[in-house]
């Protein structure tokens, strides 16, 4: 029983949250390259405008079932997050966008290294975009007194959301974060109802904290390793979530009861 609630339920709830609220903020910070700032108030709104649910999904397990519930937020999650997270890079794209010349920006500084007569050379170029996006880039590399540069700059994007993009990104995980209400809202309800009192904490502890901790909690890490080894696909990190969330969908509707135990004191 702690096996079938780790692989049926917790395994795939872990990884659904963690790729929702985790996973999605390295996404838009990392792969998208939004402003600092945009990226974490992109959760933030998504995860205040979600939260209630939380009580709605456990509410509804109460009336209808848990299995259900959670295994539609795994369904949802593996069919969506590719085209989720596609759009999320599509949002943010400048390959095609038309560039506003006239407000183009660079500035450069020049910093001294000490005891050499080479300098460190800090290039920032600043592009508006139609539609009201900006992309900073600002490029670092060291420059010798021979006049010779660096073998590699260091170069770091950052691109500002208009207001109209900027709440497109909170809605795409705002719905991300909808299915780990789903998946979490019923889930103390359901592991408190497969045990009993005797075993019950041991029991639903061990598969909880491993499908959080261990596989959900290493949805950033793995997915980030993906985007590393497969560089040309960008969407590459949702395979260990989508391929994680189906293994437990799969066992949760083959094995899984819904049935709702009226006495959770025996």
């Amino acid at each position: 029983m702690v096996l079938l609630a780790l692989f049926g339920a917790t395994m795939g709830q872990g990884v659904v949250w963690y790729t929702g609220q985790f996973y999605a903020q390295s996404f838009i910070e990392n792969v998208c390259k939004i402003d600092f700032d945009q990226s974490r108030t992109i959760i933030i709104w998504a995860i205040l405008f979600a939260t209630p649910f939380f009580v709605f999904f456990g509410w509804l397990s109460d009336k209808v079932g848990r299995k259900w519930i959670m295994m539609l937020g795994m369904l949802l999650a593996v069919v969506t997050y590719n085209p989720l997270f596609k759009q999320l890079l599509t949002s943010s794209d400048v390959t095609n966008a038309v560039e506003l010349r006239d407000k183009e920006e660079i500035k450069s500084t020049i910093t001294p290294i000490a005891s050499t007569e080479n300098v460190i050379r800090v290039t920032s170029t600043k592009k508006t975009y139609q539609g009201g996006m900006s992309v900073m880039e600002i490029k670092t590399d060291s420059v010798y007194a021979s006049g010779a540069l660096g073998a590699k700059p260091e170069v770091k994007v950052s691109k500002l959301l208009p207001g109209n993009i900027y709440w497109e990104m909170v809605l795409i995980v705002f719905v991300m974060i909808l299915y780990v209400t789903m998946v979490y809202g019923p889930i103390a309800a359901f592991l408190v109802e497969l045990f009993p009192t005797k075993i019950r904490y041991t029991s639903m502890s061990l598969p909880y904290h491993i499908g959080n901790g261990v596989f959900g909690g290493l949805t950033p890490f793995i997915a980030t390793l993906l985007t590393t080894i497969y560089t040309e696909n960008k969407l590459v990190g949702l395979w260990y979530p989508i391929l994680v969330a189906i293994v437990s969908l799969v066992i949760g509707l083959v094995y899984m009861s819904n049935k709702i135990d009226p006495d959770v004191n025996d």
